[in-house]
């Protein structure tokens, strides 16, 4: 659930339409704010699976603060998000953010969200350079404000 808020969240905001899709599609509004309630959720959680979890979100493509938050996040966790990064497939998660992206499409009903799939989900290379910059950021350390 709270990787789907993460979409929503970045489907939503990314949209041309999104000031007036509130108010024209409930669905719409699924995501408002979401998308840090998600992060912090998945970043914050001592389940032994959490690790994973965080590092396969960089299947999607963030920016400003959420990326902010989400480099901060794996800084603070350490040696796990290199581990887990070192098992994750670039190719694999860029096709699952795809499926997810057409799978909200659809469940949207006739909402109109015009963003492109590419606006949504990081390409395989853009996945790899993530996975490979988590040991950067694990060994600066967790050194984030308010994460």
């Amino acid at each position: 659930m709270a990787e789907h808020s993460i979409l929503a969240s970045l489907v939503v905001h990314k949209s041309s339409e999104s000031k007036s899709l509130c108010s024209q599609t409930p669905y719409a509004c699924v995501g408002a704010d979401g998308a840090e309630l998600g992060l912090a959720l998945i970043g914050g959680s001592r389940s032994p699976a959490a690790p994973r979890h965080l590092v396969e979100l960089s299947r999607f493509r963030m920016d400003g603060a959420l990326s902010e938050d989400y480099k901060c996040y794996l800084a603070a966790q350490g040696n796990a998000m290199v581990q887990a990064a070192s098992k994750l497939d670039a190719k694999r998660l860029a096709g699952q953010c795809l499926s997810e992206f057409a799978a909200f499409k659809r469940r949207a009903g006739n909402a109109k969200f015009d963003v492109a799939p590419e606006n949504i989900c990081s390409s395989v290379a853009d996945i790899q350079a993530s996975l490979r910059d988590v040991a950067r950021l694990a060994k600066a350390g967790g050194d984030c404000d308010g994460v």
